[in-house]
């Protein structure tokens, strides 16, 4: 089975629609793995974007 694409609420998305009976655990677990780490990377970049931002 391939990799899901896009954002990682993209790839929640199409986890679901992909349903538990036409995916192994191991595909889904590295699928789910994905898109949290994509969901983390993008808090991180925000943290760091709001401290950079200066408040006037």
């Amino acid at each position: 089975m391939d990799d899901l694409t896009g954002s990682a609420t993209e790839r929640l998305s199409q986890l679901r629609a992909v349903g538990e009976e036409h995916a192994d655990a191991a595909w889904l677990e590295r699928q789910l793995r994905s898109a949290l780490e994509g969901w983390q990377a993008t808090e991180d970049d925000l943290a760091t974007l709001r401290e950079a931002h200066e408040d006037f």
